[in-house]
Protein backbone atom coordinates (compact mmCIF):
# COMPACT_ATOMS: atom_id res chain seq x y z
CA UNK A 1 0.00 0.00 0.00
CA UNK A 2 1.47 3.38 -0.99
CA UNK A 3 0.96 6.33 1.32
CA UNK A 4 3.42 9.00 0.14
CA UNK A 5 3.51 9.58 -3.58
CA UNK A 6 2.81 5.92 -4.21
CA UNK A 7 4.95 4.19 -1.60
CA UNK A 8 4.92 3.75 2.18
CA UNK A 9 8.08 4.31 4.19
CA UNK A 10 9.30 0.75 3.90
CA UNK A 11 8.62 0.55 0.18
CA UNK A 12 10.30 3.92 -0.39
CA UNK A 13 13.49 2.70 1.25
CA UNK A 14 13.83 0.25 -1.64
CA UNK A 15 13.96 3.10 -4.14
CA UNK A 16 17.35 4.39 -5.33
CA UNK A 17 18.76 7.22 -3.22
CA UNK A 18 19.06 9.50 -6.26
CA UNK A 19 15.36 9.02 -7.02
CA UNK A 20 14.27 9.80 -3.47
CA UNK A 21 16.38 12.96 -3.52
CA UNK A 22 14.98 14.13 -6.87
CA UNK A 23 11.44 13.26 -5.77
CA UNK A 24 11.81 15.30 -2.58
CA UNK A 25 13.28 18.31 -4.38
CA UNK A 26 10.58 18.34 -7.07
CA UNK A 27 7.76 17.90 -4.55
CA UNK A 28 9.06 20.68 -2.29
CA UNK A 29 9.58 22.95 -5.31
CA UNK A 30 6.03 22.35 -6.55
CA UNK A 31 4.53 22.99 -3.09
CA UNK A 32 6.67 26.15 -2.76
CA UNK A 33 5.41 27.36 -6.16
CA UNK A 34 1.79 26.92 -5.06
CA UNK A 35 2.42 28.74 -1.76
CA UNK A 36 4.32 31.54 -3.52
CA UNK A 37 1.51 32.12 -6.01
CA UNK A 38 -1.11 32.07 -3.25
CA UNK A 39 0.88 34.68 -1.29
CA UNK A 40 1.27 36.83 -4.43
CA UNK A 41 -2.48 36.69 -5.05
CA UNK A 42 -3.27 37.59 -1.41
CA UNK A 43 -0.82 40.52 -1.50
CA UNK A 44 -2.22 41.68 -4.84
CA UNK A 45 -5.76 41.52 -3.44
CA UNK A 46 -4.65 43.41 -0.32
CA UNK A 47 -3.32 46.14 -2.61
CA UNK A 48 -6.74 46.58 -4.16
CA UNK A 49 -8.12 47.65 -0.77
CA UNK A 50 -5.06 49.38 0.71
CA UNK A 51 -5.00 46.94 3.62
CA UNK A 52 -2.37 46.88 6.36
CA UNK A 53 -0.39 43.63 6.54
CA UNK A 54 2.23 43.00 9.26
CA UNK A 55 2.97 46.68 9.78
CA UNK A 56 2.92 47.62 6.09
CA UNK A 57 0.26 49.20 3.93
CA UNK A 58 -0.04 47.62 0.48
CA UNK A 59 -1.67 49.85 -2.09
CA UNK A 60 -2.37 49.83 -5.81
CA UNK A 61 -1.83 53.23 -7.42
CA UNK A 62 -4.98 54.30 -9.22
CA UNK A 63 -3.81 57.35 -11.18
CA UNK A 64 -0.78 58.92 -12.81
CA UNK A 65 -0.60 61.91 -10.44
CA UNK A 66 2.81 60.72 -9.17
CA UNK A 67 4.39 60.13 -12.59
CA UNK A 68 7.20 59.39 -13.23
CA UNK A 69 7.87 58.21 -9.65
CA UNK A 70 4.75 56.02 -9.55
CA UNK A 71 2.50 54.92 -12.38
CA UNK A 72 -1.14 53.88 -12.41
CA UNK A 73 -1.31 50.16 -11.65
CA UNK A 74 1.88 50.06 -9.55
CA UNK A 75 1.52 48.10 -6.31
CA UNK A 76 3.52 49.84 -3.59
CA UNK A 77 4.65 49.02 -0.07
CA UNK A 78 4.40 51.67 2.66
CA UNK A 79 5.47 51.55 6.28
CA UNK A 80 2.32 51.87 8.35
CA UNK A 81 2.52 55.30 9.99
CA UNK A 82 2.46 55.27 13.77
CA UNK A 83 4.00 58.66 14.42
CA UNK A 84 7.52 59.88 13.86
CA UNK A 85 9.15 62.47 11.67
CA UNK A 86 7.66 63.54 8.35
CA UNK A 87 9.96 65.61 6.14
CA UNK A 88 9.51 67.66 3.00
CA UNK A 89 10.10 65.31 0.08
CA UNK A 90 8.65 62.23 1.79
CA UNK A 91 6.03 60.35 -0.22
CA UNK A 92 3.09 59.52 2.04
CA UNK A 93 -0.17 57.65 1.71
CA UNK A 94 -3.05 59.45 3.40
CA UNK A 95 -6.82 59.59 3.61
CA UNK A 96 -8.04 62.66 1.73
CA UNK A 97 -9.77 64.84 4.35
CA UNK A 98 -12.21 66.60 2.08
CA UNK A 99 -13.25 67.40 -1.47
CA UNK A 100 -14.11 65.04 -4.31
CA UNK A 101 -11.61 62.47 -3.01
CA UNK A 102 -12.68 62.61 0.65
CA UNK A 103 -12.09 59.28 2.37
CA UNK A 104 -9.98 57.86 -0.46
CA UNK A 105 -6.36 56.76 -0.05
CA UNK A 106 -3.95 58.97 -1.99
CA UNK A 107 -0.17 58.80 -2.30
CA UNK A 108 1.52 62.19 -2.83
CA UNK A 109 4.73 63.96 -1.88
CA UNK A 110 5.01 66.30 1.11
CA UNK A 111 5.95 69.76 -0.17
CA UNK A 112 5.56 71.88 2.95
CA UNK A 113 5.31 71.57 6.71
CA UNK A 114 2.74 74.12 7.85
CA UNK A 115 3.49 75.87 11.13
CA UNK A 116 1.81 78.45 13.36
CA UNK A 117 3.79 80.25 16.05
CA UNK A 118 6.62 77.81 15.43
CA UNK A 119 4.41 74.76 16.01
CA UNK A 120 3.64 72.17 13.35
CA UNK A 121 -0.02 72.16 12.39
CA UNK A 122 -0.04 70.08 9.22
CA UNK A 123 1.41 69.16 5.86
CA UNK A 124 0.85 70.24 2.27
CA UNK A 125 1.15 67.66 -0.46
CA UNK A 126 1.37 67.48 -4.23
CA UNK A 127 1.46 64.85 -6.92
CA UNK A 128 4.75 64.93 -8.84
CA UNK A 129 2.84 65.24 -12.12
CA UNK A 130 0.40 67.87 -10.83
CA UNK A 131 0.71 71.59 -11.57
CA UNK A 132 -0.38 72.75 -8.14
CA UNK A 133 -0.45 71.57 -4.56
CA UNK A 134 -3.43 69.71 -3.08
CA UNK A 135 -6.21 71.89 -1.67
CA UNK A 136 -6.09 70.34 1.79
CA UNK A 137 -3.72 70.55 4.73
CA UNK A 138 -3.10 67.15 6.26
CA UNK A 139 -2.72 66.33 9.91
CA UNK A 140 -0.75 63.37 11.21
CA UNK A 141 -4.05 61.57 11.79
CA UNK A 142 -4.68 61.61 8.02
CA UNK A 143 -1.41 59.81 7.21
CA UNK A 144 -1.62 56.02 7.04
CA UNK A 145 1.76 55.13 5.56
CA UNK A 146 5.15 56.35 4.33
CA UNK A 147 6.16 55.09 0.89
CA UNK A 148 8.87 52.43 0.97
CA UNK A 149 9.16 50.89 -2.50
CA UNK A 150 7.40 49.50 -5.53
CA UNK A 151 6.51 45.80 -5.76
CA UNK A 152 7.03 45.02 -9.47
CA UNK A 153 6.35 41.27 -9.24
CA UNK A 154 3.07 41.87 -7.40
CA UNK A 155 2.26 44.65 -9.87
CA UNK A 156 2.61 42.20 -12.77
CA UNK A 157 0.54 39.56 -10.98
CA UNK A 158 -2.14 42.14 -10.14
CA UNK A 159 -2.32 43.25 -13.78
CA UNK A 160 -2.46 39.66 -15.01
CA UNK A 161 -5.21 38.79 -12.52
CA UNK A 162 -7.31 41.50 -14.10
CA UNK A 163 -7.23 39.72 -17.47
CA UNK A 164 -9.69 37.04 -18.53
CA UNK A 165 -8.88 33.83 -16.68
CA UNK A 166 -5.85 35.45 -15.02
CA UNK A 167 -6.74 34.37 -11.50
CA UNK A 168 -7.34 30.79 -12.62
CA UNK A 169 -3.95 30.65 -14.34
CA UNK A 170 -2.00 32.19 -11.47
CA UNK A 171 -3.41 29.66 -8.98
CA UNK A 172 -4.32 26.81 -11.35
CA UNK A 173 -0.99 26.27 -13.13
CA UNK A 174 1.06 25.68 -9.94
CA UNK A 175 -1.63 23.33 -8.60
CA UNK A 176 -1.64 21.39 -11.88
CA UNK A 177 2.16 21.22 -11.67
CA UNK A 178 1.98 19.89 -8.10
CA UNK A 179 -0.61 17.23 -9.02
CA UNK A 180 1.46 16.21 -12.06
CA UNK A 181 4.59 15.84 -9.91
CA UNK A 182 2.72 13.74 -7.33
CA UNK A 183 1.12 11.49 -9.94
CA UNK A 184 4.38 11.00 -11.85
CA UNK A 185 6.24 10.28 -8.63
CA UNK A 186 3.57 7.77 -7.60
CA UNK A 187 3.82 5.87 -10.89
CA UNK A 188 7.62 5.89 -10.98
CA UNK A 189 8.00 4.93 -7.32
CA UNK A 190 5.66 1.95 -7.81
CA UNK A 191 7.59 0.89 -10.89
CA UNK A 192 10.99 1.21 -9.20
CA UNK A 193 9.78 -0.51 -6.02
CA UNK A 194 8.37 -3.41 -8.06
CA UNK A 195 11.61 -3.62 -10.02
CA UNK A 196 13.60 -3.69 -6.79
CA UNK A 197 11.35 -6.50 -5.44
CA UNK A 198 11.78 -8.43 -8.68
CA UNK A 199 15.56 -8.10 -8.54
CA UNK A 200 15.64 -9.29 -4.95
CA UNK A 201 13.47 -12.33 -5.82
CA UNK A 202 15.78 -13.27 -8.70
CA UNK A 203 18.82 -13.04 -6.43
CA UNK A 204 17.15 -15.34 -3.88
CA UNK A 205 16.22 -17.79 -6.62
CA UNK A 206 19.84 -18.05 -7.65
Amino acid sequence: MFSRNGADKNERKKLPLWYRAVSLVLTVAAIAAVCFCVVLVLVAKAGEDGREVFGYVILKVQSGSMEPTLSAGDVILCDAYEGGDISVGDVVTFTAPRGAYAGMLITHRVTEIVTEDGEEVGFRTKGDAADGTDTWTLTRDDIVGVYERKMPVVTNVSGFMGSAGGMMLVIGLPIILLVAVLLADGALSRYLAAKADGGSAEEKGE
